[in-house]
Formats: C-alpha cells, structure tokens, sequence
C-alpha cells in the first residue's frame, strides 16, 4: 500500500513549537532566579532588548544548565549572540 504525504510550504519542524519554547521560558526563569536574577516575564516577552540582556546575562555563571537553557531559548525565539 503507498501513502501519499501532504506538505505544506512551512513544514511544522521549521517553526518553534510554541510549547517547547514555554518550556524553556520557564526552565530559565528558575535557573536565573537560581543565580539571583529575577525575570520580568511580560517583559521578556515584550522588550527585545531586555531578553538579549538577560540571556547574555548567563554568561557570567558557572553554571552549565544555565547555558544550555540560554542556548536552547535564543535558537528557538531567534535571538542571536
């Protein structure tokens, strides 16, 4: 039996999945106020600048589940280093 398979020009893979950056969001939030850095989360989601400041904020730490977050967020949300 052959299947045909419908592609759209945005493949699903190409977009962020909003869920997994929310994930994220959160995972950072806690990993930040960890480090004493609390996170302005409306904000974050608002001011670009802001966003970029607190992830080039993880920079200082030594903390490598810190990074990998940052990491992870700033390629899911776009945002270059």
């Amino acid at each position: 039996m052959q299947m045909q398979t419908h592609t759209t020009p945005l493949q699903p893979c190409q977009l962020p999945d909003e869920r997994l950056v929310m994930l994220e969001e959160v995972d950072f939030k806690w990993l930040m106020a960890g480090q004493g850095w609390w996170i302005d989360t409306a904000r974050l989601h608002s001011d670009p600048s802001y966003a970029t400041h607190l992830l080039d904020l993880v920079e200082a730490t030594q903390s490598v589940a810190l990074k990998d977050c940052a990491a992870l967020l700033r390629a899911q949300v776009g945002i270059r280093h």
